[in-house]
């Protein structure tokens, strides 16, 4: 729309020139209705090509000073200030060095009636034409610069939030898929056995998990308000990787399930790669208990060696044999994401015996 204007304003200017200088009486040469008529359209130019406007305007400038024409001084003087405010410095220098020798030119002239005081007013004005269109640029771009950078830091604190979102959802899933996942299961037992020490069990195994999961929830509330750190180092376990085992161990010897853990004694591995490790052993019993009921052994082994941390899960469980209990895929999927990040390896498939579980990462990124 602005520019459609412009087009319009150029149009009736050049119109109403045309109708002075027919009118006026005065003798008005071609040269110098062509170098106004080129002004005037190449200010029209710097909506669209700003370069290509400036050097159009330095040629008129030149044939004007050749000529001896002094119509389009002022428009010059206005070219000046678009000149800096939206070429290059080298466009710019071009076009101050020719309008400078145009005014000298012109003044210079044998039969120039062009007053010194005239051309001092035009150099002023000049010059502060300039001043004006190097300070608006100088503000454009530090507009330009503000708003890279806002947008820099709304991205960053867009992944920030993104980031804690992951990691309180990983909490949430934990808690949901592990400690509700138990009571669901042996509720479903309590319903359907009456021998008293295996109630006891059942019973025994609820509450335990209920207060795991009130114990849980509290941190993520902490997590939420600010309390605790949110860091991918946190461990998910106060008991770090032996204490994951023995309670994956024990929840799944309740359900019945034979655990043999192959894993070093005394294993030192970096935090980051432990919290995977830790994640990958608890989401593994847990998909154990939802999705192999049939399963009668599990073995966790771990070797650590070569700079590589690698872990295996397996069960013996039949094919098509579940809990009954639904399944969103997004613990493997995060799992995926993370071991990918670190630069290893996550698989999880159905093997000849059973389902297994192998994730790999190095131990230095």
């Amino acid at each position: 729309m602005a520019r459609r204007l412009l087009i319009i304003l150029v149009g009736v200017t050049l119109l109403l020139d045309s109708i002075v200088r027919a009118t006026n009486g005065s003798t008005t040469s071609v040269v110098s209705a062509i170098v106004t008529t080129t002004s005037t359209v190449a200010l029209a130019l710097f909506a669209w090509r700003p370069p290509i406007a400036t050097l159009i305007l330095s040629v008129a400038a030149i044939t004007a000073a050749i000529t001896g024409t002094t119509d389009s001084l002022l428009v010059g003087v206005v070219v000046m200030g678009l000149a800096a405010f939206t070429c290059s410095a080298t466009v710019a220098a071009v076009y101050a060095v020719v309008w400078v020798a145009w005014l000298v030119a012109i003044v210079g002239r044998p039969d120039s009636t062009f007053q010194p005081l005239g051309a001092v007013i035009i150099a002023f004005l000049s010059l502060l034409s300039l001043i004006i269109g190097l300070t608006i640029r100088r503000q454009y771009e530090r507009a330009q610069v503000l708003t890279t950078q806002l947008e820099e830091a709304e991205r960053e604190v867009a992944e920030q939030l993104r980031h804690e979102r992951d990691l309180i959802a990983d909490e949430l899933h934990d808690i949901v898929a592990h400690e509700i996942t138990i009571v669901a299961l042996h509720a479903a037992v309590l319903e359907r056995t009456e021998d008293r020490t295996t109630r006891s069990q059942s019973q025994t195994a609820i509450r335990e998990a209920a207060v795991q999961a009130l114990t849980d929830i509290r941190r993520v509330l902490g997590m939420v308000r600010g309390e605790e750190n949110l860091t991918p180092d946190r461990l998910p376990s106060p008991d770090g990787l032996p204490g994951t085992i023995a309670v994956v161990t024990k929840e799944l010897e309740q359900a019945g399930i034979e655990v043999t853990v192959d894993v070093p004694d005394d294993v030192r591995l970096p935090s980051a790669s432990m919290v995977a490790l830790i994640r990958v052993i608890r989401e593994s019993g847990t998909n154990v208990l939802k999705h192999a009921t049939g399963a009668r052994h599990v073995r966790i082994a771990l070797r650590v060696e070569r700079g590589w941390a690698r872990l295996e899960f397996s069960d013996d469980s039949p094919p098509a044999r579940t809990a009954g209990l639904p399944t969103s895929g997004y613990g493997i999927m995060r799992l995926q994401e993370r071991f990918r990040l670190f630069g290893g390896s996550f698989r999880a498939a159905r093997g000849p015996q059973g389902w297994v579980v192998s994730a790999s990462l190095p131990l230095e990124s």
